[in-house]
């Protein structure tokens, strides 16, 4: 649509060390520049730094990169948000922050918190263009959540598992080596699985904020937000979509708008909110299609359609071809030359 999605620079800590003497030629050949990576507040585009990584996995036969660069961030790659998240009181308190702010430090990812039986769900989602190429990327990404769970709880806490929605990358030691626990793969999500317990606890190393900085910050952050309409919806729409059907109603009812104020702020953005609610099932879809094993009929339901048939309609109104078409033809394609994939429209 008419988003463009980026990272903070920051989220490139410790390439050089990982990659050693190949790194400038990865950087080079994926169009990231070295002052970006010497940075930390750089916007970098989310498909390259997606790319880098999956290339640089290749070159020097390290499936387990993305969550081995985890390992090199901390909170001060957040710059600010880091600093809200340490002076929190709990682990709880900080992902509620994390929650609405992260989209400041990445607008492709979104997290959200569910509770269910005793556990919390610690869920990743990501927005723009379904990149074939995105797995190290997204091993990273929930390994630094892992990562910045320990830093702010100071505690050195494991998950009770870890599930991805995409399929196996690496051996399988090398996940339960660095998680700690159990990893699951095809799965719904990506998520970070803890005891509930763990989330009320008080931490053990939380920073004080005398100056007020933190909440200007906070104050300057929700401004942001709030001015981003599109990035506001499609957030709620992602948290809403495996629930059944996402109405207009629904959205407007969570950012506190009258359907119809939203439905006209909408518009004078161009935007059409069912346009919205299926550009990110389809790409949810595609994500699902070309990087997990994820049955058809189960990945309607995840969507929230209400029947096969009637994801099938909308996913070729799409794409042009049904769901499993769609999936044989990138499956085809990768097969006969290592690099997919049939194009998102």
């Amino acid at each position: 649509m008419t988003l463009r999605y980026v990272v903070r620079s920051a989220a490139i800590s410790g390439f050089r060390t990982e990659a050693g003497s190949a790194a400038e030629a990865l950087l080079q050949e994926t169009g990231i520049t070295p002052q970006q990576l010497d940075a930390a507040d750089l916007p970098v585009d989310v498909t390259q730094l997606q790319r880098l990584l999956a290339l640089a996995s290749v070159r020097l036969a390290r499936p387990d990169l993305g969550i081995s660069l985890a390992r090199h961030q901390g909170l001060d790659m957040l710059g600010l948000l880091g600093n809200v998240l340490a002076s929190a009181r709990t682990l709880q308190e900080a992902f509620g922050i994390a929650q609405r702010y992260m989209s400041l430090h990445s607008n492709a990812e979104h997290w959200q918190l569910q509770t269910l039986a005793g556990q919390v769900h610690v869920i990743r989602a990501e927005h723009g263009t379904t990149n074939p190429q995105a797995q190290q990327y997204h091993e990273m990404s929930l390994a630094v959540f892992h990562r910045l769970t320990q830093l702010i709880s100071g505690r050195p806490q494991r998950p009770v598992r870890v599930t991805f929605a995409h399929s196996q990358v690496g051996p399988l030691r090398q996940y339960t080596s660095h998680f700690g626990c159990d990893v699951w793969f095809d799965q719904e999500h990506d998520s970070l699985v803890y005891p509930e317990a763990l989330f009320s606890q008080p931490v053990s190393q939380q920073v004080t904020d005398p100056g007020g900085t933190e909440q200007d910050y906070l104050r300057s952050a929700s401004e942001q937000l709030e001015d981003n309409l599109e990035l506001q919806v499609r957030n709620l729409i992602t948290e809403l979509i495996g629930l059944g059907e996402v109405t207009l109603d629904q959205v407007a009812a969570l950012l506190e708008l009258h359907p119809r104020n939203l439905q006209r702020r909408l518009k004078a953005e161009q935007l059409e909110f069912r346009d919205l609610v299926q550009d990110v099932r389809i790409r949810l879809a595609c994500w699902h299609l070309q990087a997990s094993r994820c049955g058809i009929t189960t990945l309607s339901d995840m969507l929230g359609y209400g029947d096969l048939s009637s994801f099938s309609r909308a996913f070729k109104r799409r794409m042009g071809v049904s769901p499993a078409q769609w999936r044989r033809r990138f499956k085809a394609a990768r097969n006969s030359n290592g690099k997919p994939s049939p194009t998102n429209k």
